[in-house]
């Protein structure tokens, strides 16, 4: 076993303390953002124009904005223009989702990765991530950075629907009740209240075709911010999944795509599992990734009747401790968290309330086997480093933990080198770990999976897939500056939620 892989039933000296905090990681002041002053550095001066002049609404859409933007220098002046006139108060919050929708429609990708490597490499540049050995730059402009990679080609089916105005992966799938005789839902005795209605709940699992109630073990595919489960996972794991024998995923279909209240988002898993439980009579496992993992996490904590019924926990990218870069969306005054502050986002800021509520009392270690695998060059969660990352799970009950660190485990390999945080969901060890966790008692095990390191993608997928999961950030960024209305504070934590 390699010594950057934290088996945590292996080395309970280890995790008998909990994972170090890093030092505190102050947001960058914020500055000033006056009103564009001249249009002559910027050359989309129609929306320039526009924008200045006060002019810009949902009529002058089509004229204010160019029907195509191909060049990169355009695309970061044109984001970068909007970004302003949000914050500034030029483009109403009402108008944003329409204007930032019309900047991914202009956007027209000059070309397209021609191998697995060059996607990977680009995809990483996009956050000006070019090295295994540091974590990203703090300062990002996600907006841009989205942009770029929807020039650079990264695209999928999902995110041009969503460009387009049409709703990718419906929250609305009309799945059988659960029959009356099963306890179930709320009526499960020390289980925290549900405040989402039955109906909501499970017509937000998405359940394909094929799905054999019970024959194979269901296993919930649970995405993360700003996405669903079918747009997370149906072009890395959930694909590989539906292949085999042993596991049938089913995907979590959230509305508003995770970025309402957290502990609302997980309801939706609290009542999945169960449901697949009662369903089936097998006992599911679940597979998160990003803020999937936390809202597992707290449906664990808050029901616990459901620990009882889960074998197993793969976490994709986790943020156990949320992510000291939170504030590139909230930064923490009003105008600012006007572009883009919604409220799960919030939730995961680094010490945020709901973190703290989440840690406290054991929150902080594992409720059920559990493996989590992240990544040094994630972009959306930082600090990812050994046992003070973020993605880090303690084991104070004794119920098996894996921590893989991808960079440690798989050193100078080509498993172990540029994966951004939703790159994780193709590499081909996170795959091999949630195979692995299936397929074992306990969570899954780097030392029988360790062969996978030389490899770069999950055996079984292709350049399209690695270039549809990496469209997964463009397709959050789209659907974050749509939501509204966005917030500067966190919700009110639940009555329940005392310890």
């Amino acid at each position: 076993m390699r010594c950057y892989t934290f088996l945590a039933a292996a080395a309970p000296l280890v995790l008998a303390l909990p994972a170090p905090a890093p030092e505190p990681v102050a947001a960058p002041a914020p500055k000033p953002l006056p009103l564009p002053q001249g249009v002559e550095t910027d050359p989309i001066t129609g929306l320039v124009s526009g924008l200045i002049n006060g002019v810009l609404n949902i009529g002058s859409l089509s004229s204010a904005v160019p029907e195509i933007i191909s060049d990169l220098g355009n695309v970061l002046d044109s984001a970068g223009v909007v970004t302003e006139a949000i914050a500034n108060g030029t483009i109403l919050g009402t108008d944003v989702p329409a204007v930032v929708q019309k900047l991914f429609q202009a956007v027209q990708p000059t070309a397209t990765p021609t191998s697995i490597q060059q996607a990977i490499t680009q995809a990483a540049g996009a956050f000006g991530i070019t090295s295994a050995n540091q974590s990203p730059p703090p300062e990002q402009d996600i907006l841009s950075n989205a942009l770029t990679l929807v020039l650079d080609g990264f695209t999928s089916s999902d995110l041009q629907a969503v460009i387009q105005g049409i709703t990718a992966n419906s929250a609305a799938n009309v799945n059988p009740p659960v029959p009356f005789s099963k306890t179930f839902y709320n009526t499960v005795s020390g289980n925290a209240p549900f405040d989402i209605a039955e109906s909501a709940l499970r017509a937000a699992i998405y359940i394909p075709l094929g799905f054999t109630w019970g024959v194979e073990q269901p296993v919930l595919m649970s995405p993360g911010t700003g996405a669903t489960g079918v747009g997370t996972f149906s072009s890395n794991i959930g694909k590989l999944l539906s292949g085999t024998s042993f596991a049938d995923p089913v995907y979590l279909n959230v509305p508003q795509n995770l970025l309402n209240d957290a502990q609302a988002n997980a309801e939706y898993v609290a009542y999945a599992l169960q449901y697949l439980y009662a369903m089936t009579s097998k006992k599911p496992a679940i597979v998160t990734w990003s803020q999937g993992s936390l809202n597992a996490q707290w449906a664990f904590k808050y029901w616990p009747s459901i620990p009882k019924i889960v074998t197993d926990h793969i976490a994709i990218s986790p943020g156990y401790h949320g992510t000291v870069l939170a504030y590139i969306l909230c930064p923490g005054f009003t105008t600012a968290n006007a572009i883009a502050c919604v409220p799960s986002v919030i939730q995961q800021e680094y010490n945020s309330n709901f973190i703290t509520r989440l840690r406290s009392n054991g929150g902080d270690s594992a409720y059920v086997p559990t493996t989590t695998v992240y990544s040094l060059t994630d972009e959306i969660v930082q600090p990812q480093e050994g046992t003070a990352a973020s993605g880090f799970l303690n084991d104070a009950r004794n119920v098996g933990v894996s921590n893989t660190f991808l960079q440690g485990a798989c050193l100078a390999e080509p498993a172990g080198l540029l994966y951004t945080h939703e790159g994780v969901l193709y590499n081909p060890v996170a795959y091999a770990l949630v195979v692995d966790a299936l397929q074992h008692p306990g969570p899954g095990s780097f030392s029988r999976v360790s062969g996978q390191c030389g490899a770069i993608v999950a055996p079984g997928l292709s350049l399209s897939d690695v270039i549809e999961t990496e469209a997964l950030i463009p397709l959050a960024v789209l659907n974050i500056f749509a939501y509204s209305p966005k917030v500067d504070s966190e919700p009110v934590l639940k009555a329940y939620a005392t310890h």
